[in-house]
């Protein structure tokens, strides 16, 4: 009996940590064959359902977005490819459940030019599968996805509910609009954290943003309706320093928390965001450290920034979980992920309870 296939998405500067995750979740040899640099397939012995509740339990890092392949089909890189997808689809439409609703989300890999874009093959699938299921579309927060590959000569379908997949976004894309105003590409990061791990920020409240500059996160926060207190000793952006819900505390966070354990009562943050350039094991204990400055209820980010030389394909996996499970001991961990907009660094979600 031929084995179930899946795709699985990476960053691939780090798809040798992906595959050390993924061989401590498959008990057997996945036969992996990389179709693009950040996607592979790999064939499983159990079904999807089984394989995505392993996936969810072993919680990898480095393992961005899965989804299932249902149908494997031969294309020839001409616009019959439309048909034969659609073939595709309609044979498993029974999958789609009418009462939940859907996307079709694809992905065109390869060198060779196809002549048709990934939004004809979204429209062509979801006018039919609207047709067939009942089903609606939802292309922003849908309920379950009917995922698309195509090569110029392969083409790979497959129906799963979103939360199977890991991001609602295609391969883990997740992708936001630079926009007037914005201060670092790395706002994106916290975007997507907060998207990501399903963060709740209160509607009011105070932050605390260590490592502010240039000021990225703290404006962030702040279109949240969050005061943020910025601690760094660099210049924040103008567009920053001229927001009156904003406190720039210009000293080292050590020098900052001294001052705060000067303070009766001692002060509490509804949030704490740290998104700072140093070694990944002193951000930890800075976090640990912050933990007492959280209310109850409060929610953490922070990047663990993987430096080069500890980059090894057996080393990483092994020292982001050391790193996680020592949050742990502080926090609640919502999740440590590579994220979309990460670079050599991991984002980790934490939260106290209530």
């Amino acid at each position: 009996m031929e084995r179930a296939g899946v795709l699985i998405s990476c960053d691939p500067e780090f798809r040798g940590m992906a595959v050390e995750e993924l061989a401590e979740i498959l008990p057997k040899d996945p036969g992996l064959r990389w179709l693009d640099e950040g996607l592979a397939l790999v064939r499983i012995e159990a079904g999807f359902d089984a394989f995505a509740e392993a996936v969810r339990k072993a919680a990898p890092a480095f393992v961005r977005h899965i989804a299932p392949v249902d149908r494997e089909v031969v294309l020839t890189a001409t616009p019959a490819d439309l048909e034969v997808l659609s073939a595709a689809a309609a044979e498993l439409s029974g999958r789609l459940d009418p009462a939940l609703t859907f996307s079709v989300q694809s992905r065109i890999l390869g060198t060779g030019k196809l002549p048709y874009r990934k939004v004809v093959i979204n429209e062509t699938l979801s006018t039919l599968l609207e047709a067939k299921t009942g089903a609606k579309l939802d292309c922003r927060t849908p309920q379950q996805v009917v995922s698309v590959v195509c090569t110029p000569t392969e083409g790979f379908v497959g129906v799963s509910r979103t939360v199977q997949n890991r991001s609602a976004w295609p391969g883990g894309m997740h992708r936001f609009k630079d926009e007037e105003g914005q201060v670092s590409r790395s706002e994106h990061k916290l975007l997507e954290a907060l998207s990501l791990f399903e963060l709740a920020l209160p509607l009011d409240g105070v932050a605390l943003d260590l490592g502010a500059a240039p000021g990225g996160w703290t404006r962030v926060l702040r279109q949240r309706g969050l005061t943020v207190v910025a601690v760094d000793p660099a210049e924040l952006d103008p567009k920053v320093t001229r927001d009156a819900g904003v406190v720039h505390a210009r000293r080292q966070v050590g020098e900052y928390f001294a001052g705060l354990e000067r303070e009766s009562p001692r002060p509490r943050f509804d949030a704490i965001v740290n998104d700072m350039r140093m070694d990944a094991a002193a951000s930890v204990e800075i976090m640990r450290e912050a933990r007492g400055y959280l209310k109850p209820g409060g929610v953490a980010v922070m990047t663990l920034k993987l430096k080069e030389e500890d980059r090894s394909v057996q080393r990483t996996p092994r020292t982001v979980r050391k790193l996680v499970a020592r949050l742990a001991e502080a926090y609640a961990v919502v999740g440590a992920r590579q994220l979309w907009h990460d670079r050599s660094e991991v984002t980790v979600a934490l939260r106290i309870p209530a």
